[in-house]
């Protein structure tokens, strides 16, 4: 079964790093995001994840948590999550160019994620030293 896994470290400044990994443990996909609190909202309440590539969006449900814990709704969401690693259920895969024929809760997630431009993050206290704007 494929797994996801989640960390987010202290030094990374509100960023966090999903890694998917198929059944024989090789990494298929990893990305480098921020959290809006929509998309904290749907990380911690409905155990969805956003994730793309050049074409394609995915949304990515997860069950069966193997380890690790994921932080209370009502935590921030600078609390540190360490090798959260959980089973897929499911992944829903939608063309970037018609993304908005997604249906349900899926619609509101890739909603979430496409308007989560890091503005949270870019603070005038961020920017001091280096910046660092990942590539996804």
């Amino acid at each position: 079964m494929k797994t996801l896994t989640l960390n987010k470290n202290r030094g990374w400044r509100g960023l966090a790093e999903a890694v998917v990994k198929d059944e024989d443990g090789k990494t298929v996909n990893k990305m480098i995001f921020s959290f809006s609190n929509n998309m904290w909202y749907d990380l911690i309440n409905h155990h969805k994840i956003v994730m793309q590539d050049e074409k394609h969006y995915y949304v990515v449900h997860f069950t069966d948590f193997i380890r690790g814990m994921l932080p209370r709704a009502d935590q921030q969401r600078s609390v540190l999550i360490k090798d959260f690693t959980a089973n897929i259920g499911e992944v829903n895969k939608y063309a970037k160019e018609s993304w908005n024929n997604s249906m349900g809760d899926d619609w509101a997630c890739l909603c979430h994620f496409i308007k989560n431009n890091n503005n949270h993050t870019q603070s005038d206290w961020n920017c001091i030293g280096v910046r660092v704007m990942p590539e996804i």
